[in-house]
């Protein structure tokens, strides 16, 4: 079968292609079945491993879906730096944690529910939101530089501050940990208490709101140039 033949499976204004996408749509809900009731029975038993089978099924599929959507893909390096392209290749990275020899390993445990992103193929609000960050994505890039450097900043400053008096910041990565939560939720918990270490947290609470509020105008903005209303 040619390339151009293969392309039309998945497209959208073909009557097949609408067909094809509803009933992948319906394996990626069915493919979350397994994910919950793995939670339900006990680790190592007969259920589990029937279940662990089920899930090496919906690999598969999840597979084979990927390799005919590279391949009749017209730019196929287009589509494997895609957001659709990411999340499809997820789907099929997490899926070695069916592999026996890997099923220990958590990462890619977690990363099987990302197959729920699939989903928002069909969803015209991502498309506006994936044109959004595009028009962004500079701006963006840059603002979490900043947020990088400033963060560091902060934690090498409250390490220096703090190590001494306050056993919570007794390494550089709890250090990185508090700065980045004081920047965004706020760390709970561990508060310090030095005068300068206090005055340190104040001033990057401060920038924290400036950091997460400009992005989110930035969002906002460009949201508002893809409305089609506009």
């Amino acid at each position: 079968m040619s390339q151009k033949e293969m392309s039309g499976w998945f497209d959208a204004d073909s009557r097949f292609g609408r067909t094809l996408e509803v009933w992948v749509g319906v394996v990626v809900v069915l493919s979350l079945v397994p994910l919950i009731a793995f939670t339900l029975v006990e680790e190592g038993s007969s259920a589990a491993a029937w279940i662990g089978r089920l899930d090496t099924v919906f690999w598969a599929v999840f597979t084979a879906e990927y390799a005919a959507r590279l391949t009749s893909a017209r730019h196929r390096l287009r589509y494997v730096g895609s957001f659709y392209g990411v999340v499809d290749l997820l789907a099929v990275v997490a899926g070695l944690a069916s592999v026996t020899a890997l099923a220990s390993v958590k990462v890619l445990r977690v990363l099987r529910v990302l197959r729920v992103l699939k989903l928002a193929r069909y969803s015209s609000a991502v498309d506006r939101f994936s044109a959004a960050f595009n028009d962004i994505k500079d701006e963006l890039a840059l603002y979490t530089g900043i947020t990088a450097v400033i963060s560091f900043i902060a934690a090498y400053g409250i390490w220096q501050f703090e190590h001494e008096a306050n056993d919570a910041y007794g390494n550089l990565f709890e250090c990185v940990y508090w700065s980045v939560a004081s920047l965004t939720m706020g760390a709970e918990g561990i508060a310090p208490a030095t005068a300068a270490g206090k005055i340190l947290a104040m001033v990057l609470v401060l920038l924290g709101l400036g950091i997460v509020a400009v992005p989110s105008g930035l969002l906002a903005s460009a949201l508002s140039k893809t409305d089609p209303r506009n």
